[in-house]
């Protein structure tokens, strides 16, 4: 059974139209329709023809036939190629009821152990930890948003180890030790090579994290979809296709919601992107 992806229809309009500027008045207006039927749509309460659909598309500069198959619950990603030459164990946990993801990135030849981003569920990460009997020395966060970065304090008293962070990004709450990022660097996790990647725009000190062939890219991307621009539109539109998208088409990209997807899955099936790229 396919994982549900992190956005539909609505969640999709509401992005395409802040890379517009445009209110749902706008869209209602560019596309002919309502104001009350982009309301319904974007409250998930209402799915239209194909018809209005392609026209949704077309103002909005998406894909229609990208975007119709994700309306409709049509299309999911391939899962991507489990890399051999390391281990990584998402978690799927929840904020209240708002499902995140959160992984512990392994070295298979050292055991040398890091956690990418919280969950906002440290316990979780405790307990899956002294299961796999591995004791983290990094924590690495993709950025400083709760759902990624909250209970900071529990992972650094059971783990007594640094965070890394971009150092544009808030301080999270929970810990004084922090080690800063810059884009293009290595950081050596066991025999494993970390290498930073600055993918800015959700927020401005965003940063995805690339193993060998696999990124993990917190909420710059979703399959189907792409992050919330909360710092900058234009900027999280580059990150994705100047640089996630600089990467292979078998690149696995492991989001901070929603299924794991690849380079090539979302060049050809992605609304945002599909026929640009």
């Amino acid at each position: 059974m396919p994982l549900t992806l992190e956005d539909e229809l609505g969640d999709i309009l509401q992005k395409a139209r802040d890379g517009k500027s445009w209110s749902q008045k706008d869209l209602a207006e560019a596309a002919g329709l309502k104001l009350d039927e982009v309301r319904r749509m974007e409250r998930y309460e209402w799915t239209p023809p194909e018809e209005i659909i392609t026209r949704l598309a077309g103002v909005l500069d998406l894909d229609g036939p990208a975007l119709s198959a994700i309306a409709r619950n049509a299309w999911h990603p391939k899962p991507p190629v489990a890399d051999p030459g390391l281990d990584l164990v998402c978690l799927n946990v929840f904020m209240g009821t708002y499902p995140v993801k959160c992984y512990l990135l392994r070295c298979p030849a050292t055991n040398e152990t890091a956690v990418v981003d919280t969950g906002a569920n440290p316990e979780t990460i405790i307990q899956k930890a002294r299961e796999m009997k591995v004791k983290p020395s990094k924590i690495f966060l993709t950025h400083a948003h709760p759902d990624h970065a909250w209970g900071l304090d529990l992972l650094v008293k059971e783990f007594k180890c640094s965070t890394w962070i971009d150092a544009q990004e808030p301080r999270p709450d929970g810990t004084d030790d922090f080690q800063f990022v810059k884009d293009g660097e290595t950081i050596a996790l066991g025999e494993l090579n970390v290498q930073v990647i600055a993918t800015p725009g959700h927020t401005p000190g965003g940063v995805s994290y690339q193993i060998n062939q696999t990124i993990l890219s917190g909420d710059t991307i979703f399959a189907g979809s792409m992050g919330r621009a909360n710092s900058s539109w234009p900027d999280l539109y580059r990150s994705i296709t100047q640089t996630l998208f600089s990467f292979p088409d078998d690149t696995a990209l492991h989001p901070g919601h929603g299924p794991a997807t690849t380079v090539g899955e979302e060049k050809q099936h992605n609304p945002f992107f599909c026929g640009k790229s």
